[in-house]
């Protein structure tokens, strides 16, 4: 092809009419979900206790998430009145959706006591320690955190507090 041929075929190209461009229409969707919102009724407490060091070389204190609180010690006194509640969180959101709650593994108090054995109860749901919650109907759900309190021997008299991480997010 000549190098006149080439020019009038490329001029052509470039005068082709519209019709020969296609084009298609795209769409693109969101879903709106309700804000949820936590609200704490109650801080872990595990009451009050006292530990002789005449048994072994850690005492355990189990605070249950299920309702009803119960505990159970070996070789700790649990002293009456003491306050004992696991840590509950009111939730309000995305009627029927479902969320997942996570919890630090194990947390330390400042004088070194440990806090692990997470156990995590739904209103809803029961036990979703290791599965998900769902929010009800109404959009409303009730979580009890439970955890295990370590007290080695010759723990001091003292308040020990420990704030585990306690996260709660849509799936």
């Amino acid at each position: 092809m000549s190098k006149l041929g080439c020019i009038l075929v490329s001029a052509a190209l470039a005068a082709a009419p519209a019709a020969h461009a296609a084009s298609a229409r795209a769409t693109s969707s969101a879903t709106i979900f309700k804000p949820m919102t936590i609200a704490t009724a109650a801080q872990m407490s595990f009451g009050k206790l006292q530990y002789n060091g005449a048994g072994p070389a850690v005492g355990t204190v189990m605070l249950s998430a299920n309702a009803p609180v119960t505990r159970t010690s070996a070789d700790v006194q649990l002293l009456p009145g003491g306050g004992e509640t696991p840590a509950i969180r009111n939730i309000t959101g995305e009627p029927g959706r479902a969320y997942r709650v996570t919890v630090s593994p194990t947390t330390t108090t400042p004088g070194g006591l440990t806090v692990n054995n997470f156990r995590i109860w739904s209103a809803n749901s029961g036990d979703i320690t290791a599965r998900s919650g769902m929010l009800s109907s109404s959009g409303a759900d009730t979580i009890r955190v439970g955890a295990t309190l370590s007290v080695p021997r010759g723990t001091k008299n003292d308040v020990y507090t420990a704030l585990p991480t306690i996260n709660i997010a849509y799936e």
